[in-house]
C-alpha cells in the first residue's frame, strides 16, 4: 500500500471534534458503528440502531469470547460495544482508541459498572503496549480504515494475540480502483484514509501474518442500507452531510467502497492445527484458510511427496492418456506432478472449496469436485478410472480409513491406486489395516521417503484385482 497522507493526529483531532456531532442523529449513546439488517428492503430511520445491536450480537456469537476471555478492543469509542461484551460474558475487556475525548467518556461509563473487569487507555493500534500473547481475543469494528500504517497494526494485533487466539473485526474495503474523484472527495478525502484492500486482499495479508481466515463475510449491502438510513437521519440538521452519505452510496453501488468482515484465528505451526482437527466441516474451514499461502509455506518441505507419489505411478502406469483421479486434490500439487511425468487426464476432488480455486488456475485438472472421500462419490461413474492417487489425505484429523472403500468402488479392475501416508500413521493404525485386508487390493510396489526433513512417508502402490 502506499504511505497516506493522513496522519494519526488527523484522526485524533477529527474524532475528539466530532464526537457530539455524530451522537446528534447517529446513536445518543455515541456508538458508531454500521447496521446489519435482517430486511435490507427496510425503509424505517428507527430500524438503524436496532441493525447496530444485531451487528454487535453477529460478531459475539461468532467470536466464542467467554468469561475466561481476555479482550482487546481496537478502536473502542466511547466504550459502549467494550462495556456490553464485559456484560454478556463477564470477560475481561480492554479498549484503547486514538481519541482521548472518547477515552476520557469510555472510562466515565466504565465506572458505573464497578464489578466489570474494564480498562480503557489512549493508544494507537500500530505500537501496542502489551506483551507478546496477552489476549485471546481481539474485536474491532469500524477503525482499522482510519489506522494508516494498517499493515503494521495488523502485525501489532497478531503479536499482542496468543496462539490459537481470535482476531474478529470489520472494516471498510475498496473493491475495486481506481476511485472517481466524486468518490475521493465525498468517502476517502472526508474520512481522512487512502484507498485500501479489497476483501480479498484482506484475506491475503491476514494469512500471510498467521492470521488465518477462517469467516469472511462481504456486508457492503448493508453499509449501503446504513448511509442511505444515516443520509435521513442527518438531513434535518446536517444536509451537507447527508449530500455526503448519498455520495457513499453512489461509491458503494460502483464497488468503489464496501464493508467486509474477518474472523481468522492465529496460527503459527499450520501442520500441527490442520492434524489437530476433529471434523470435516472444521479441517474444510482451515483449508479454505490456509489455501492462499499453502504452496508458498508447503513448496520446499512438502513437494517431494507429490513428486515421489507420481513417480511410484508412472512406474506401472505406462499410458499418458490413462483417466487418473487425484483424491484429496488440495491446491494441485500432485496434479502438477502428474503433468511433469506426462498425464493429460487428470480429475480432482478434494474437501476445500478454496483449495481447489488456486487448483482450477493451475489448469492440469479436466474436471475438479468439491467433495468429502468420506461420504458416496457420485460425481462420476462407478470403474470410472485407471488409476486413483491419494497423497498425504489419509492421515490424522483426515479422511478415514473407511473412505478408502469409497474410492474403490471408481477404480477400475486392474487399476492402480497410490496411498501415500505418514510411516507412524501406517505402522500403527490397525483400522487402516483392517480396510486394506478388505480390499481386493495388492501391493505391488512400496517406497520409503522423507519430507519436512524428519517425517518418514510410505508411497503405496496397489493394484485392482
Amino acid at each position: 500500500m502506499n504511505p497516506s497522507k493522513f496522519t494519526e493526529i488527523d484522526t485524533e483531532v477529527f474524532y475528539n471534534a466530532e464526537d457530539s456531532l455524530y451522537r446528534s442523529f447517529w446513536d445518543s449513546e455515541g456508538s458508531l458503528h454500521w447496521g446489519y439488517f435482517s430486511d435490507l428492503s427496510t425503509t424505517l430511520t428507527e430500524d438503524f440502531i436496532p441493525a447496530c445491536q444485531h451487528w454487535n450480537e453477529y460478531m459475539l456469537e461468532q467470536s466464542g469470547i467467554t468469561s475466561s476471555s481476555r479482550v482487546l478492543d481496537i478502536g473502542c469509542g466511547n466504550g459502549n460495544t467494550a462495556i456490553w461484551l464485559a456484560q454478556k460474558t463477564n470477560c475481561e475487556v480492554i479498549g484503547i482508541d486514538l481519541s482521548q475525548v472518547r477515552i476520557d467518556n469510555a472510562r466515565e461509563k466504565a465506572s458505573r459498572y464497578p464489578s466489570l473487569q474494564l480498562q480503557f487507555a489512549k493508544e494507537s493500534a500500530t505500537n501496542l503496549s502489551f506483551a507478546d500473547g496477552t489476549f485471546t481475543h481481539i474485536w474491532s469494528q469500524a477503525t482499522l480504515y482510519h489506522v494508516h500504517q494498517r499493515e503494521l497494526a495488523l502485525k501489532e494485533i497478531s503479536r499482542v494475540l496468543q496462539e490459537s487466539g481470535i482476531v474478529l473485526f470489520d472494516d471498510l474495503i475498496t473493491p475495486s480502483k481506481p476511485i472517481s474523484e466524486r468518490s475521493r472527495q465525498y468517502v476517502y478525502d472526508r474520512l481522512l484514509f487512502e484507498p485500501t484492500y479489497s476483501h480479498s486482499d484482506y484475506i491475503d495479508i491476514l494469512s500471510q501474518i498467521g492470521l488465518m481466515v477462517l469467516n469472511s463475510k462481504d456486508l457492503s449491502q448493508h453499509l449501503h442500507k446504513s448511509y442511505e438510513l444515516l443520509s435521513q437521519l442527518a438531513k434535518p440538521q446536517y444536509p451537507d452531510l447527508s449530500v455526503a452519505y448519498e455520495r457513499m452510496c453512489e461509491a458503494i453501488a460502483t464497488e468503489e467502497l464496501g464493508w467486509s468482515f474477518f474472523l481468522a484465528e492465529k496460527v503459527s505451526d499450520r501442520l500441527s492445527w490442520i492434524y489437530e482437527t476433529k471434523d470435516n466441516q472444521k479441517l474444510q474451514s482451515k483449508y479454505d484458510a490456509w489455501s492462499r499461502i499453502y504452496d508458498k509455506e508447503l513448496d520446499r518441505p512438502y513437494r517431494i511427496s507429490p513428486i515421489q507419489s507420481a513417480r511410484a505411478l508412472a512406474q506401472v502406469l505406462p499410458d499418458k492418456a490413462a483417466n487418473i483421479l487425484d483424491a484429496g486434490a488440495g491446491t494441485g500439487m500432485v496434479g502438477e506432478a502428474l503433468a511433469e511425468q506426462g498425464y493429460t487426464h487428470l480429475t480432482a476432488i478434494d474437501l476445500s472449496e478454496e483449495m481447489l480455486a488456486v487448483a482450477r488456475e493451475k489448469q492440469i485438472y479436466q474436471t475438479l469436485h468439491q467433495g468429502n472421500l468420506d461420504t458416496p462419490l457420485t460425481f462420476c461413474e462407478p470403474a470410472s478410472f485407471d488409476a486413483i492417487i491419494s497423497v498425504g489425505v489419509f492421515t490424522f484429523g483426515h479422511a478415514p480409513p473407511g473412505a478408502l472403500h469409497n474410492l474403490n468402488i471408481l477404480l477400475k479392475l486392474g487399476g492402480y491406486f497410490v496411498l501415500t501416508v505418514r510411516v507412524d500413521y501406517h505402522d500403527e493404525n490397525a483400522a487402516l489395516h483392517k480396510v486394506l485386508e478388505e480390499l481386493s487390493w495388492t501391493l505391488v510396489n512400496q517406497e520409503k521417503f522423507t519430507i519436512f526433513e524428519t517425517e518418514p512417508m510410505y508411497a503405496l502402490v496397489f493394484q485392482k484385482h
